[in-house]
């Protein structure tokens, strides 16, 4: 946790001398709350282990409701919202799908009393992600998650076999679902179209903000711009003059190597790293849950600044809190230390 207070007094700092306006600035340290908060939450849940789990129950519970509402508006069953068939944007919305679809996976391996319920709340979900939920983040969350159940679940010589499987299931898909297929063609020809400075697509303005980013991290690698720099920097740029403006290159490990340099990213990495150190000790289905949570979120920033987005950010805070909660020995109470030292030796 230390890790984490490190980074936010960096992205403080980063505040004196950010290219960003003062508001801009403070405003983008805000979005990282989730690194003050952090190591507050762990305490806090593991002193009451009860509300660590009522945490993970009411994730599920909530991921549950807004898979069934947009499952009501795909239907007709309810109006759809201002983002399509979903409460959320599509970004997120597929993010938590995928995230769903992998604890309902867990959950219906270690729970044999209610497997079937587990298993059809994981097949509603992938459904919904790939035949309702337009979102290209959640479906590569998704492909990453399957991979790590795989690798957790199965021996060296069944991977294979489950690996193969899930490369039908995916073309089963592309074949069977317009939006999937619509999704994965629109990438390739968002790609074969790029030209630098001049893309206007997802794809092509990603690899626009990933290439200003590279040269903003080359001019101050140490010190970065500072704290929510990333769009005055790029403007003050001649080659970034052309690209469409964005106020975060959608990638966390380059945004936060533009803010606050390549040290922030170390710290960064140092905190992913070190709970994926510490879910190890977690009992078996926490791990692998904790594995799951710490994945979806190094897959997701590949895409999209999922630390510096709301949803996404809380979800790790909250989740990666509630169940690293579990594997730290609760306090002594006091009164009992006191009795045991009187009692003396048996």
């Amino acid at each position: 946790m230390l890790f984490a207070l490190l980074l936010f007094a960096l992205l403080a700092i980063g505040l004196g001398y950010s290219a960003a306006e003062p508001a801009d600035a403070l405003d983008a340290l805000k979005k990282y709350r989730e690194l003050l908060l952090l190591p507050v939450m762990v305490s806090l849940l593991s002193m009451h282990r009860l509300a660590g789990q009522r945490a993970e129950q009411f994730f599920v519970a909530g991921c549950l409701t807004l898979m069934l509402i947009s499952w009501a508006m795909a239907l007709n069953l309810v109006p759809s919202e201002r983002y399509g068939n979903s409460l959320l944007f599509h970004i997120t919305h597929s993010f938590f799908m995928a995230v769903l679809a992998y604890w309902a996976l867990i959950y219906a391996v270690n729970r044999q009393s209610r497997r079937l319920l587990w298993i059809a709340v994981f097949l509603a979900a992938t459904a919904n992600l790939f035949y309702i939920a337009p979102g290209r983040t959640g479906m590569f969350v998704y492909l990453c998650l399957m991979l790590l159940f795989i690798m957790q679940r199965l021996s060296r010589w069944k991977r294979l076999s489950a690996i193969a499987l899930l490369v039908i299931a995916l073309i089963g898909f592309y074949c069977t679902s317009a939006n999937f297929s619509q999704r994965i063609e629109l990438v390739a020809q968002e790609i074969a179209a790029y030209q630098p400075g001049q893309a206007r697509s997802s794809i092509g303005q990603r690899f626009d903000w990933w290439m200003a980013s590279l040269h903003l991290i080359a001019e101050r690698p140490l010190l970065g711009h500072g704290t929510g720099s990333f769009l005055a920097a790029q403007q003050q740029q001649k080659w970034g003059s052309d690209m469409q403006p964005s106020n975060n290159p959608h990638n966390e490990y380059l945004f936060l190597a533009v803010q606050v340099g390549i040290p922030g990213l170390a710290l960064f990495l140092a905190i992913l790293l070190c709970q994926w150190r510490e879910g190890l000790r977690l009992p078996p289905e926490k791990k692998n849950l904790m594995q799951g949570v710490l994945t979806a979120l190094y897959a997701g920033s590949l895409m999209n600044s999922l630390m510096f987005d709301s949803h996404q950010g809380h979800f790790y805070l909250f989740m990666s809190a509630a169940l690293m909660a579990t594997g730290v020995e609760p306090p002594v109470p006091t009164d009992a230390v006191e009795k045991d030292s009187m009692a003396g030796p048996h």
